[in-house]
């Protein structure tokens, strides 16, 4: 099995590339989806003992995106982002925020979590991220903590094929990304979601990776076919 090293994506970049899709522009993209994505932001309270025996008490943040998956609330993110917290927060496009809680996790670093939203959500689009090959023109879209979206662009650079299902279920990217950029979507040229953003290799900051939709749809429907009547 291959094993790839990861930079976990928890803080929020300052970048915004220029991106050319085949269908619409990266800001005709962007305003398709914008009321599809989310911030999450976890909170997680640490005490560290010092050599001395004193124990400091603190508060700390990780902040990413997430996706709207329905219209009653679920969202995915990746598991790295909300993993030790005790409180997560999801902000909307309009500027609600709302707690949020897990509902599931997957073993692929993408988990589900489900707000109580005020009025009906704006759920993406999905994709099929089996019709997606090597050369494949991408867009990836991200939120930073002051409410601006980045655009990337970038292709697919190689298929990766889960171990237990012989299918797609990562791709490798070419895109530049930086700490903060996880959980943000990958579309297609039409704005439908192809994957969902997960981290960068260490060794190459050029190639980056994403979970591909078809997995994170399987797992969605087999967790809406599990949920108590």
């Amino acid at each position: 099995m291959r094993k790839y090293l990861f930079i976990l994506c928890l803080l929020v970049p300052v970048l915004c590339l220029e991106a050319r899709a085949q269908e619409q522009t990266p800001e005709q993209l962007l305003q398709t989806v914008r009321t599809s994505l989310v911030e999450v932001r976890a909170v997680a309270t640490k005490t560290i003992r010092e050599n001395n025996g004193d124990e400091i008490r603190g508060t700390y943040h990780a902040t990413g995106s997430g996706v709207i998956l329905d219209t009653y609330g679920n969202i995915v993110t990746n598991t790295h982002i909300i993993a030790n917290a005790q409180r997560i927060y999801v902000g909307l496009s309009d500027g609600t925020v709302l707690e949020a809680k897990r509902v599931y996790s997957s073993d692929a670093d993408f988990s589900f979590i489900k707000v109580d939203p005020p009025y009906p959500l704006d759920p993406i689009s999905w994709a099929d991220s089996s019709q997606a090959g090597t050369g494949t023109p991408i867009i990836a879209l991200t939120n930073s903590d002051n409410g601006q979206e980045h655009i990337l662009g970038g292709e697919i650079i190689k298929l990766i094929n889960g171990v237990d299902s012989g299918s797609v279920e990562m791709f490798e990217l070419n895109l530049p990304l930086v700490p903060g950029d996880s959980g943000g979507p990958l579309l297609d040229n039409e704005g439908h979601l192809l994957g969902l953003i997960m981290g960068r290799k260490t060794s190459q900051d050029d190639k980056s990776y994403a979970i591909a939709s078809n997995k994170i749809h399987q797992e969605y429907m087999n967790y809406q076919q599990n949920l108590p009547n």
